[in-house]
């Protein structure tokens, strides 16, 4: 049995509306301030360390934003972090690590989160292209479960390894394929058609 079949009678939290069912059309980011200390940044009253270890690679904060839907409602803060030398146009074009980690705001079932990903993912993909990275994509979001206020899903992509997702903090399962992590880091980076250019450019602004 999956997580998601597992967790699904576990609790029957109140959504606020079927505006997520949209999330991947409508995601606008909101230039809100990070304040910083010594090694971790603020944004939107989520923290994230400046620096982080990624077996034996030290990744860099490349960047923060939040995500919202028509202003109203903040649905979640991002980091994203990345070797400190690689260039915002290399960051999906070079088989790099890097690290996604997303702390949300809201209860969003995981049904919601999946039909985002796809949506936005058919937006950027052919057909074809689709049809070839289905296997993967399948098998990774069958690792997502529903959030609450305050969890954190983390996606670390280290070279020959794969995607590593991970729900506050415990791994729950790896996905391979340089390919792959390249379409689905796309969702949020993708150079033409990401699914908010503000945020994009927000997590993207510590690189050159």
């Amino acid at each position: 049995m999956s997580r998601l079949a597992n967790r699904s009678g576990a609790r029957q939290p109140h959504r606020p509306g079927r505006w997520l069912l949209i999330l991947a059309l409508t995601l606008l980011a909101g230039p809100a301030l990070a304040t910083a200390d010594a090694g971790s940044v603020e944004q939107n009253g989520a923290r994230f360390d400046t620096r982080i270890q990624l077996d034996d690679r030290t990744l860099a904060l490349t960047g923060t934003g939040v995500a919202r839907y028509r202003v109203i409602f903040t649905v979640y803060a991002a980091a994203l972090y990345a070797p400190a030398n690689i260039q915002a146009d290399d960051i999906l074009a070079t088989d790099t690590p890097r690290r996604l980690e997303i702390e949300y705001f809201h209860t969003i079932s995981a049904e919601d989160i999946i039909r985002a990903a796809t949506t936005k993912l058919e937006d950027q993909r052919t057909p074809e292209q689709l049809a070839a990275l289905q296997p993967a994509i399948e098998r990774f979001h069958n690792l997502f479960e529903e959030v609450s206020e305050g969890d954190r899903y983390r996606m670390d992509y280290q070279p020959g390894a794969g995607i590593t997702l991970s729900f506050n903090g415990e791994k729950v399962g790896r996905v391979e394929g340089a390919d792959f992590a390249a379409a689905y880091f796309a969702i949020w980076l993708d150079a033409n058609d990401p699914l908010s250019r503000s945020l994009r450019d927000d997590l993207l602004t510590g690189l050159r």
